[in-house]
């Protein structure tokens, strides 16, 4: 298995580096590589906008070539073209004057942006950790993809104030409300995946960016037209520790 720099890792996303740090160590290098390739398509859409960035683009051969040696290059890079699908999307939909996103094309962006990573990390759990979950694979899967796309409502819901202000509608004002209550309700199925899980430290890897989205949406109902919500660094560490007995 190709090994993973994780001081780039963390400077490309210090939230979900907490997260990876937790996998098991059988598939956290196929979860790290997967979110790298999906922040380097990101990062060549959208510019590089620091440092850590930058670095990132001037490392895509390095990351290509680890994704040739990763035995499982076909499940990364299954996952990588659903997602830049949606980042196509995104990239394309927003020009001048364009008008919000409708509620089918947020549900469908969702799943192409994270949903599918959901599906992914079902997948690569049950490849190299036998007897990983509870439930069947099935029922996984569909929690899996649940759990992704709850969580990307949450990122949707958190920046809409800030990318409406940039011409980038993804949520109408007057559907904030029934947004709010579908993110809530695609988590129910993330803990539901959460709860299933047998593994102590694949739980609480899981647990984290779910006790976060809960976080959130709370915050944003609380500060429905905050600019931007973010929880407290201090919230995290607490939230953290509640991983652990969840």
């Amino acid at each position: 298995m190709p090994e993973i720099d994780w001081r780039l890792l963390r400077e490309v996303s210090r939230s979900f580096y907490l997260t990876l740090r937790l996998l098991p160590d059988r598939v956290r290098p196929t979860i790290a590589l997967a979110y790298l390739l999906a922040r380097l398509s990101d990062t060549k859409a959208d510019g590089a906008n620091s440092d850590s960035e930058r670095e990132l683009l001037a490392r895509e051969e390095e990351l290509r070539t680890a994704l040739k040696a990763s035995e499982d290059r076909e499940e990364i890079a299954s996952v990588w073209a659903t997602i830049q699908e949606g980042q196509d999307f995104d990239g394309s939909r927003f020009p001048p004057g364009a008008p919000p996103l409708t509620a089918t094309e947020l549900d469908r962006y969702t799943y192409l942006v994270a949903g599918c990573v959901g599906e992914f990390w079902t997948r690569v759990c049950a490849k190299h950790l036998p007897h990983y979950t509870r439930l069947p694979q099935d029922e996984m899967l569909e929690a899996g993809v649940q759990f992704g796309k709850g969580l990307q409502y949450v990122n949707v819901l958190r920046d809409r104030v800030a990318d409406a202000s940039l011409g980038r509608t993804y949520i109408p004002p007057e559907a904030v409300n029934h947004t709010l209550a579908i993110a809530r309700g695609h988590l129910l199925g993330g803990a539901k995946y959460v709860k299933a899980l047998r593994i102590r430290r694949l739980r609480m890897a899981c647990a984290l960016p779910l006790l976060l989205g809960r976080e959130t949406l709370d915050l944003i109902e609380t500060n429905p037209d905050a600019l931007r919500v973010k929880v407290p660094r201090s919230r995290v560490w607490l939230l953290l520790a509640r991983s652990v007995f969840f």
